[in-house]
């Protein structure tokens, strides 16, 4: 027997009449005999008596649909999770970003995003941009965030922000009263490098040379919130984007606007082979808000 045969002799069996039966599953009362009588023919005995005008189930009907039960709890569990996915409330969401904006951006945006996508699966991982655009490409995660991303022809990037790289120092230090900053202001002081991008750090060590100031870290890190944190330190001064800056994992950190003005693009990276998912769009338009807000908000501190 197969699904929707057992489905009739359960509305049969519990309605004790073929026109009720039919009644509830929508279907004509010719078609629900039939299909009783199809099933017996198959199964070789009866499923049903006739006493009194009504449907009596054999004790073969009755063996057979204990059997069948577990079978419409499983119908009912996929139905259940069919519609789950179509409102959201459960999927899994695999991300992958660098160090920066896995402290200074992921959380609130996965946070926002389980508000209205609970029972989601949600994964974190931090990477370096090269390993993160592998991720993205081979499918081991569904979304990318990163600065200032090499391009690859089986990757999709689609910019979240144009951000401007600060001089990020120490809140005691004497940089930290000056309205702006150039790369000639910062002779003398020790330079904390962050790798977080090639193409970051050619937009950096360009600024410089244009401005006749040597760039020479004394030392390097991989990632902007990493310099950040020896910043805070005491170690130096660095240059950062305003995302990371504004994170709030720093408590004695002063950015100061950079000149000449410097930008770099925050993007979503998804592959450009497969389609875009509901979870993967939601994540995306959260990220996006969420960028917006903190930047209006450094902006009317600054002010």
């Amino acid at each position: 027997m197969n699904l929707r045969q057992l489905e009739i002799l359960r509305a049969v069996m519990r309605t004790r009449s073929t026109i009720a039966a039919a009644q509830d599953l929508g279907m004509s009362q010719p078609a629900v005999s039939n299909a009783i009588k199809n099933a017996e023919s198959s199964l070789g005995f009866l499923l049903f008596e006739r006493v009194s005008k009504r449907l009596i189930p054999t004790q073969e009907a009755q063996i057979l649909l204990e059997e069948a039960e577990p079978l419409f709890m499983m119908q009912e569990k996929v139905n259940q999770t069919a519609a789950h996915l179509r409102t959201g409330r459960k999927g899994r969401m695999r991300i992958v970003a660098t160090s920066e904006l896995s402290e200074s951006l992921l959380p609130q945006v996965v946070a926002h995003f389980l508000r209205g996508h609970a029972g989601v699966e949600v994964s974190l991982e931090t990477q370096r941009l090269d390993n993160l655009l592998e991720y993205v490409e081979t499918g081991i995660a569904d979304i990318g965030f990163a600065m200032e991303p090499h391009p690859r022809r089986t990757l999709e990037y689609l910019p979240l922000a144009m951000l401007d790289m600060v001089c990020a120092c120490h809140t005691d230090s004497p940089l930290s009263a000056l309205d702006f900053v150039t790369p000639v202001d910062l002779i003398g002081h020790p330079l904390i490098n962050a790798r977080t991008s090639s193409r970051i750090s050619n937009l950096v060590e360009d600024a410089f040379r244009k401005s006749n100031a040597p760039y020479s870290p004394g030392i390097d890190v991989r990632f902007m919130n990493v310099a950040g944190h020896f910043v805070e330190e005491g170690l130096g001064v660095t240059i950062m984007d305003e995302l990371t800056a504004s994170s709030r994992r720093y408590s004695a950190l002063k950015s100061i606007p950079l000149k000449p003005h410097l930008q770099v693009t925050m993007s979503a990276i998804v592959s450009s082979q497969r389609l875009q998912q509901r979870l993967t769009k939601a994540i995306i338009a959260h990220a996006r808000e969420e960028v917006r807000r903190r930047l209006r908000t450094a902006d009317t501190q600054a002010r």
